[in-house]
């Protein structure tokens, strides 16, 4: 006999359903956050015809132990500022219908009146929903049926069946008939840790622009950055032991308020194969420490001066050359 269909709360058993979520939110954040709860089978994140998200999810566990954890953990928790709701999954209608077969593989001289005599031994057939291929008589069918019966048993003993069903020279596959779904028009909350009014689509990508190291190195081909000189190495011999790559324009070294160097710095070229050419030089020793240079995300920029002062002159060591340490007191005001 065939097996009894699940119940529509066995869900719950196994999945989480997840909502209020924003529209940035992915798949792959979802997995990051519920992946902290052990057994994470599948993360199913619901989205429209155009893919974009409708704002719920649901998580699949290996056990209703995970289900529970999971629940207990993230409901509440806040992804952008936006609180989860999340539940164990509770479908609102039956997983199967009741008195409805799905048949398909249906050949395609079959018609209605023979699917309806081939499943009348299992019971009272009610009726039979072929759906047309196209318009017209003469247009045939999708080679699948509903097949209606009077009595949920009936499904039971046309699914249990062991001989083989024939419809227009075929055999056909028969399993349990899923309902149709409810297709509402949803789409994702915005994101409260933006500006409401704004366009946050436009904001979201500015941000990923602006982080993207590929992106960035992308603007400044000319510039490489490079880390772990010794304190000891000025701009000098930086641009000297770059200059076989190239024509170098300009090179920093950025230091500390007391001139101290931090042990990084940037130096720029004419061209940008020179600087593809620079990159190999990673390695390379450079007053006995091995030097680390790749592709700069930023242009060389030189510190600026506070607003209304003047830029303060620099000594031979770095250092500030202050104006004196006390305050001018007849200053108008």
């Amino acid at each position: 006999a065939a097996a009894a269909a699940p119940k529509p709360e066995e869900e719950g058993d196994r999945t989480v359903y997840v909502a209020n979520l924003d529209w940035t939110v992915d798949e792959a954040q979802l997995h990051r956050i519920f992946g902290e709860v052990d057994d994470l089978m599948e993360v199913r994140l619901v989205r429209d015809f155009l893919k974009r998200s409708k704002g719920y999810a649901y998580i699949d566990y290996k056990s209703r132990q995970r289900v529970e954890e999971a629940v207990k953990k993230f409901n509440g928790f806040e992804v952008n500022k936006r609180a989860m709701k999340v539940a164990p999954s509770l479908p609102t209608k039956p997983l199967f219908e009741e008195r409805t077969v799905f048949v398909k593989n249906i050949g395609a001289e079959a018609c209605e009146a023979d699917v309806k005599a081939a499943f009348a031994q299992a019971g009272e057939v009610v009726g039979v929903r072929m759906p047309p291929a196209g318009e017209g008589p003469d247009a045939g069918h999708k080679g699948y049926a509903f097949v209606d019966f009077a009595a949920a048993e009936a499904v039971e003993a046309a699914l249990a069946r062991t001989d083989k069903v024939m419809l227009g020279g075929q055999e056909v596959v028969v399993a349990r008939s899923i309902p149709m779904k409810d297709h509402r028009h949803q789409t994702a909350a915005t994101r409260k840790d933006l500006p409401q009014r704004a366009n946050q689509r436009l904001i979201v990508q500015g941000r990923h622009d602006r982080e993207d190291p590929v992106k960035l190195s992308q603007q400044h081909q000319t510039t490489v950055y490079v880390k772990n000189l010794a304190f000891g190495v000025t701009e000098e011999m930086l641009r000297e032991h770059f200059a076989s790559c190239g024509a170098v324009q300009q090179v920093l070294i950025c230091r500390h308020n007391s001139g101290r160097s931090r042990g990084y710095g940037f130096v720029e070229f004419e061209r940008a194969d020179a600087a593809q050419g620079a990159l190999l030089m990673t390695d390379s020793v450079l007053q006995e420490r091995e030097i680390v240079v790749s592709r700069s995300q930023r242009a060389i920029t030189q510190k600026k001066p506070t607003a209304g002062q003047d830029e303060a002159p620099t000594g031979p060591d770095g250092r500030d050359k202050g104006k004196g340490k006390g305050k001018d007191k007849g200053k108008d005001k």
